[in-house]
């Protein structure tokens, strides 16, 4: 196996366990070798796709260990390259690797130019055309694979219907389809699809992916948005979910991934007052959801889903009565690894602070 440096992007802890579910779905063999901060260092048997994964912006192989020996690169026939060293956390190696690194491009008689970075490591988006070396504690990887965040904003910008009041992200759309164990093969449900954000993820990967939204018009929007993929493997219906029984039969699902209904948008905090009604209310919506979820679901389905707290202007946080509506729906929060749901995603200014679960 092979050794692999992982740098993640905000919510680390998320973005690890979006990785650990995603190594458990496809089966790939990994031992993890190191994690702290925003980097973690894997042995695995196969090399992954980034462009599967929303939490991870780098991929490294590692090629050096504990010292540093005799090194060398493949450039093919360049006599010029431009290059980068990010650090993360403690980094041992670092100021032994940068003179063995120099010294090896006069040696090699390559004119090497170093790109700096403000801060300890470069943004991906500094990275075209460079060669990134990465150092973290005893490990230096050479970077190959970066997430492309430029990607992400040419596609919402390109997609027929948007809604980003209530629309989750491409980032978080693929984060929770990695929680819920969705791959090809497999059928994924979208509860509260909107216009339909995760289920282009899914389609995009292959993946055969039902949605449902109460509203007609944006289920119609949700359509022309995955039409102009070029896809089939989709279907949208108009429905409520607090009866999504009524649309599936039983033991159909495999998965499901979803943001479902938050509340009320605000644009200031609450009041006290207004934040517990709309935790009733919401109480109310997924106690009947859940109940009525798990009659379509196959068995060792799992669900990730985003659940609302509400923060109100005296500064308290509102929660879900959630114990009581697992409870009653038969649902349980899943352990993976080492790992504890709920995990935060964090949103800047956000009024609702979301919790990711995943429940089995």
């Amino acid at each position: 196996m092979k050794k692999y440096i992982f740098v993640f992007g905000r919510d680390p802890k998320l973005s690890y366990a979006e990785l650990i579910s995603y190594f458990k779905t496809l089966e790939i063999k990994y031992e993890l070798e190191y994690f702290e901060g925003q980097v973690a260092v894997f042995s695995l048997n196969k090399l992954i796709e980034i462009n599967d994964l929303g939490g991870t912006v780098k991929i490294a192989e590692v090629i050096l260990e504990n010292k540093i020996k005799n090194i060398d690169f493949y450039l093919g026939s360049k006599n010029r390259v431009n290059y980068g060293i990010s650090y993360y956390n403690r980094a041992y190696l670092l100021e032994e690797f940068e003179d063995v690194l120099k010294s090896w491009f006069k040696k090699e008689k390559i004119k090497a130019m170093r790109k700096k970075s403000k801060e300890n490591h470069l943004d991906p988006k500094e990275l075209v055309n460079i060669l990134e070396f990465i150092v973290c504690s005893n490990y230096i990887g050479r970077t190959i694979s970066v997430s492309n965040p430029k990607e992400y904003k040419k596609r919402d910008k390109n997609r027929k219907y948007n809604d980003f009041k209530i629309s989750i992200s491409i980032r978080l759309a693929k984060i929770l389809l990695n929680l819920s164990g969705a791959k090809k093969g497999k059928k994924v449900l979208d509860p509260f699809c909107g216009v339909g954000i995760l289920l282009e993820e899914a389609i995009l990967r292959n993946i055969e992916c039902v949605g449902v939204d109460l509203d007609g018009k944006t289920k119609n929007k949700a359509v022309a948005n995955l039409r102009s993929l070029g896809k089939k493997n989709f279907k949208v219906i108009v429905g409520n979910s607090s009866k999504i029984d009524n649309y599936f039969s039983k033991n159909s699902i495999d998965c499901v991934a979803s943001e479902p209904f938050m509340g009320p948008y605000f644009k200031t905090y609450p009041q006290k007052r207004e934040a517990i009604k709309v935790i009733k209310e919401l109480n109310e919506l997924y106690e009947k959801f859940f109940i009525s979820l798990k009659k379509i679901l196959k068995n060792n389905c799992k669900v990730a889903m985003v659940l609302p707290v509400i923060k109100a202007s005296n500064r308290k946080k509102y929660r879900l009565n959630l114990e009581k509506i697992f409870r009653k729906s038969g649902f349980k929060i899943l352990k993976l690894d080492d790992i504890e749901f709920p995990l935060l995603y964090q949103e800047k200014k956000s009024i609702i602070e979301r919790e990711i679960y995943v429940l089995e």
